[in-house]
C-alpha cells in the first residue's frame, strides 16, 4: 500500500509539469528506522550540460514521526549541506500530502542547477538530528523511505 502511494505521487508529479524527469530513486529503510549510520547514496549520469536541472528530496515518514522537522547533511560533489526540512507546522498538522499514516514531503534542494561536464554524480544523505544533551539520535524512528528527482525544466 505504502508503495503503491508512493508510485502514484510520482506518476502525477510527471505528468503535471512541463518537465522531463532525469532521474528519480528511492532508499527505504527496514522498520521505518533510519540509523545514523546508514548514509542514503544516489548515484546518477547528467548528459545535457546546457539545460536546468531542478533536485527535489522526497522523506516519506508516518503520522507517528515524533519531530516538526528534519536535519540533514547533504552532499554533492565537493560541498556539503545542512538543510532543515519541515514535516509539520507549529500546531503539529503535517506538511506533506499522503492518505492513512503515510505523509510524503519534498523540498528543493537546488533549482535551475547546470551540470558542467557529462559525467556520474552523487549525492548522499545522512541523518542529522539531536535532541536535548543526546550528540545524535542513533535510530531516528518512522521515517520510511528518502527520495531523489531531478527534472529537467523546459523553458
Amino acid at each position: 500500500m505504502k508503495r503503491n502511494l508512493f508510485l502514484i505521487s510520482i506518476i502525477l508529479t510527471f505528468f503535471s509539469c512541463n518537465s522531463t524527469t532525469v532521474f528519480d530513486g528511492d532508499k527505504s529503510f527496514k522498520n521505518q528506522e533510519w540509523n545514523t549510520d546508514s548514509i542514503v547514496r544516489f548515484d546518477y549520469l547528467i548528459n545535457d550540460t546546457i539545460s536546468k536541472h531542478k533536485l527535489i528530496l522526497k522523506i516519506r515518514h508516518s503520522v507517528d514521526y515524533e519531530f516538526q522537522n528534519l536535519f540533514l547533511f547533504i552532499y554533492s560533489g565537493s560541498s556539503k549541506d545542512t538543510v532543515e526540512l519541515l514535516i509539520a507546522d507549529n500546531r503539529g498538522k503535517w506538511l506533506g500530502n499522503g492518505v492513512g499514516d503515510i505523509r510524503e514531503v519534498e523540498i528543493v534542494i537546488e533549482n535551475e542547477k547546470i551540470y558542467n561536464k557529462k559525467e556520474n554524480q552523487t549525492i548522499t544523505i545522512e541523518q542529522a538530528m539531536r535532541y536535548g544533551s543526546n550528540e545524535k539520535i542513533n535510530n531516528l524512528k518512522h521515517i520510511d523511505a528518502v527520495g531523489l528527482n531531478i527534472i529537467k525544466e523546459n523553458e
